[in-house]
């Protein structure tokens, strides 16, 4: 039984977004010993909200666009 996915078509391309920007960042030369781990948060910050918004949606009773 195949479930439906989780992410609508623009979430899912947000999160490929962020992927990118991160391959994008890692090209960089390096300018600090702390930037790459403070990228990397903000990075797992904006893919952490967008993860939940599948879950937002089930609590609000709303099925994904």
């Amino acid at each position: 039984m195949a479930s439906a996915p989780l992410l609508t078509p623009a979430e899912s391309r947000a999160m490929r977004a962020l992927v990118e920007a991160w391959s994008a960042f890692l090209a960089l030369p390096a300018e600090h010993p702390d930037d790459q781990d403070e990228f990397r948060t903000g990075l797992h910050h904006l893919q952490a909200m967008i993860l939940m918004r599948p879950a937002r949606r089930d609590l609000n009773g709303r099925a994904a666009p």
